[in-house]
């Protein structure tokens, strides 16, 4: 993280209040929680987890053409 990244941080921490900071830490660890599962779920059986999350592209799933 940058010095001018931390004191953006540290300016904004100075102005939440004890609770909105402690929200703030609750939803970043919540974050991290989700991202190390769903790590933990790709390295276990990545075959498996990029079929559950694959994206369809736009270009295969046009409805119905014009001919």
């Amino acid at each position: 993280m940058s010095k001018k990244t931390k004191a953006t941080v540290t300016k904004a921490e100075k102005t939440m209040s004890h609770e909105g900071q402690l929200e703030r830490e609750n939803e970043l660890l919540r974050l991290e929680v989700a991202y190390l599962k769903k790590l933990k779920a790709f390295r276990e059986n990545p075959d498996a987890f990029l079929q559950k999350h694959k994206q369809q592209s736009p270009l295969n799933s046009k409805k119905g053409g014009s001919d």
